[in-house]
């Protein structure tokens, strides 16, 4: 069968092909290899920053559009990533889409771009700056996020856009839609 040729399927040592992951409430494009091959070419592309990963962010908050980047290091205990003070050196890009408001409450539309890969990065990032991402368990307030379930009923990070260039140096770009 066509998964038999394609022998990294059945690789766990090279994540069966995955290239990179989605926190678990987050929802959008991921990259898979077809090959150990491309698997190892897209690795250098993404340890090299290479490839392009955009998010669309609905974050609580009115975001001030002279944000442009966040560059805070991140480190971690237990599950949270915690950003400022010691860690890994990381870097998000910010670009505010819209202001919206219902009731008293401000929000933001953003898209990012992270440059580093850390977990949670985006998250951790916008939480760090006061703007934490609607329906965000993990770095909003309890009191948060039951008043954000009336709103949504899930995260709102959305992988949108992944760029990368094939074994032969093609370019390749994917937009998804956000659901």
């Amino acid at each position: 069968t066509w998964s038999n040729k394609m022998h990294i399927f059945h690789d766990r040592g090279n994540n069966f092909g995955f290239l990179h992951r989605l926190d678990v409430p987050c929802s959008g494009l991921i990259l898979a290899a077809k090959s150990h091959e491309a698997y190892w070419n897209m690795q250098v592309q993404l340890a090299a920053g290479r490839i392009l990963r955009h998010y669309v962010v609905f974050v609580h908050g009115w975001v001030d559009r002279s944000i442009g980047e966040i560059r805070a290091s991140l480190h971690w205990r237990d599950e949270l990533t915690l950003a400022g003070g010691q860690g890994k050196p990381s870097l998000t890009y910010l670009l505010l889409g819209n202001h919206l408001a219902k009731q008293e409450a401000a929000y933001s539309i953003i898209s990012t771009r992270i440059m580093t890969g850390r977990r949670h990065q985006i998250r951790s990032h916008v939480a760090h700056i006061g703007h934490p991402v609607l329906c965000d368990s993990m770095y909003s307030t309890s009191a948060t996020l039951l008043q954000d379930l009336d709103m949504c009923a899930r995260n709102c990070l959305h992988r949108y856009h992944i760029a990368f260039r094939d074994s032969a140096g093609v370019s390749i770009e994917e937009i998804g839609r956000a659901h």
